[in-house]
């Protein structure tokens, strides 16, 4: 009776993170004024039907807001910040929610990119890995579309990826899948340990997701089956050496109400909802979350306060966020590290990797100096160096890097 009780008020917990997303308010005017933050809504097309059309609440290609900073000078280069929404919201959800006025202060370009309620993640759909196709939309198509129309500082310390809730669970993930390029992480409540409670996460995803009224009937259909590997493969909690050379912000309420939250207009039924999906679900995970990231070594900054999930808390997370520091020094190349993925195809440090196959288990791969291992696959893999240097190999494989001038 004790655990089905625990099950319900997950269940319940899950199901009011997906509302209290919701936007509480309209986004403040935007002033007419040159040298204010501009906020404009581009489309970025997915690629190979990466993400059809039911998966969007809106007509047309997925959009992304993009907030240029005061003053901006398109002949200036700026750091980015990739800003990641959280479940039952979209890319408009920072502008709508009124959160977007905390960042006008930020000098640097802001993309808040679209994840539906995709958990930014490829979905298993029962191993066919098909379609939404979230990680290798953010990654393939919304970073190179903004690399490639807006003036970004090359270099890995001023990139950063920040997210709330879902979008906390999509920032360190993402982060830990292109770690050559991120320098910086924050998760602000993030949905960070799918390994809490498994049996309820893994199915709750799909339902949160609304899989079943979208014509997927898969089973789990989003990272798969419970502890299997796939879903390993996409818990951050088991991932955290992916991060050992990013700096990471973790903050999270603790579900009892702060004045923000106390105050904000609205029922006392919705602060009892926030302060109940913090409380049960996004605090504990944060909790042990935090205790996986300093057992690897991770340099991670974790503050837990007063507060639920909910817009005031929010905006006071974003506040400890950019006074932590999004853009500061970092190791600016690495030849020594270690990465573990079940992606079929990626860019890790100068190393690029592409399975014939999709892999059939977590693949580990570890760099030290010119050597390159990779652990069994059930896959062929072929590695290149800074886009060169083609190497085929069978898995599991120790290689030999090749240098700079290889033929």
């Amino acid at each position: 009776m004790r655990r089905n009780a625990w099950k319900i008020a997950v269940g319940l917990a899950l199901t009011a993170i997906s509302t209290c997303l919701a936007p509480g308010a309209t986004a403040p005017a935007e002033s007419s004024s040159p040298a204010a933050p501009q906020l404009t809504t581009i489309t970025i097309p997915g690629s190979a039907g990466e993400i059809p059309a039911k998966w969007l609440g809106y007509p047309g290609p997925p959009r992304a807001n993009v907030l240029l900073p005061a003053g901006y000078n398109p002949d200036r280069r700026y750091p980015l910040l990739v800003l990641l929404h959280g479940l039952n919201s979209n890319y408009d959800w920072v502008a709508q929610s009124g959160l977007i006025k905390d960042l006008y202060g930020l000098d640097a370009i802001v993309v808040m990119p679209e994840g539906g309620s995709g958990w930014y993640t490829d979905w298993w759909n029962g191993s066919a890995r098909g379609t939404p196709a979230w990680e290798s939309y953010e990654l393939n198509d919304v970073i190179p579309t903004i690399l490639t129309h807006y003036p970004i500082l090359p270099q890995r310390r001023y990139h950063a990826i920040a997210g709330v809730s879902m979008g906390g669970l999509g920032a360190v993930y993402l982060a830990g899948r292109l770690p050559g390029f991120f320098g910086s992480v924050a998760s602000l409540s993030g949905f960070v340990d799918l390994g809490y409670f498994p049996a309820l996460v893994a199915p709750g995803m799909g339902l949160t997701a609304l899989a079943p009224f979208k014509g997927n009937d898969n089973i789990n259909p989003v990272d798969g089956p419970p502890n299997g590997f796939y879903f390993n493969g996409h818990n951050p909690a088991l991932l955290t050496e992916n991060l050992k050379q990013t700096r990471v912000f973790e903050s999270t309420g603790t579900g009892v109400p702060s004045s923000a939250g106390l105050s904000q207009k609205g029922s006392l039924a919705q602060v009892l909802e926030g302060s109940l999906a913090e409380s049960l679900v996004i605090f504990p995970m944060n909790q042990l979350y935090h205790a996986a990231l300093d057992a690897a070594g991770v340099d991670v900054t974790y503050q837990s306060h007063p507060g639920g999930h909910d817009i005031p808390d929010f905006s006071n997370e974003f506040a400890a966020m950019l006074s932590w520091g999004l853009f500061q020094p970092v190791v600016g190349a690495s030849e020594a590290w270690g990465n573990k993925t079940v992606a079929t195809s990626g860019q890790l440090w100068s190393v690029g990797y592409h399975f014939d196959r999709p892999p059939d288990d977590v693949v580990e791969f570890r760099q030290s100096g010119s050597t390159l291992s990779v652990s069994a696959t059930g896959s062929p893999v072929t590695i290149t160096v800074n886009g060169h240097c083609p190497i085929r190999t069978n898995t599991p494989a120790t290689i030999t890097i090749p240098g700079p001038h290889c033929t």
